[in-house]
């Protein structure tokens, strides 16, 4: 007697064919899941990159520079200090104002110092104007920055001072985020107080 194989052979084909399904099932998920995973380290490194591109501290106000009366240097005026208002940006992190977290740089045609926030106050002055107290500029606050021209770091003398039409430039530097450069010029004639526009 002859016997027929037909049901056997269908049903072997059904067992590989479910078996493709399955090895086919499970390589989708892995290529799936390692795509979602790309895509969240790519949505990851722009946040980050676009944090480190913005400005996280942005101008709160005029700069201000004083000087010891009116007059130029020849008579013996000179500009004692630059006073910087600054604030966050919206939407960013607060930002350590504490002496080591921040690094302000002070530039002119004469001077360069890389780090005038040394924390002994002789050369730069880093005080909350409007806040709760604590040593994070946040959101709604209003810190001050005062360059103080004559201290240890920058000037020891008034005879190497700035001069009328000087540019100079204050960079403050947060640890997350873009540096704010601050450069103005000087006017012709200085004031005991004088705008700097």
């Amino acid at each position: 007697m002859v016997r027929r194989r037909k049901g056997l052979t269908g049903l072997e084909t059904a067992i590989i064919l479910i078996a493709f399904i399955i090895v086919a099932a499970a390589f989708a998920f892995t290529v799936l899941n390692m795509g979602f995973f790309t895509t969240q380290r790519s949505k990851e490194v722009i946040k980050a990159g676009m944090e480190e591109a913005a400005s996280s501290v942005e101008l709160a106000g005029n700069v201000v520079a004083m000087a010891n009366g009116s007059g130029t240097p020849s008579n013996g005026v000179f500009v004692q200090n630059i006073t910087i208002y600054v604030k966050s940006a919206v939407g960013k992190q607060p930002i350590s104002m504490a002496n080591g977290s921040l690094v302000i740089s002070y530039t002119d045609p004469y001077k360069h110092v890389e780090n005038i926030y040394d924390g002994s106050n002789s050369t730069c002055l880093v005080l909350e104007v409007e806040g709760d107290g604590d040593k994070l500029l946040e959101y709604g606050e209003v810190w001050k920055i005062v360059v103080k021209l004559n201290g240890t770091l920058i000037y020891n003398s008034t005879a190497t001072s700035l001069q009328p039409n000087d540019k100079f430039s204050v960079e403050i530097k947060p640890h997350t985020g873009s540096i704010l450069t601050v450069e103005r010029t000087l006017p012709q004639s200085f004031d005991p107080v004088m705008n700097l526009l």
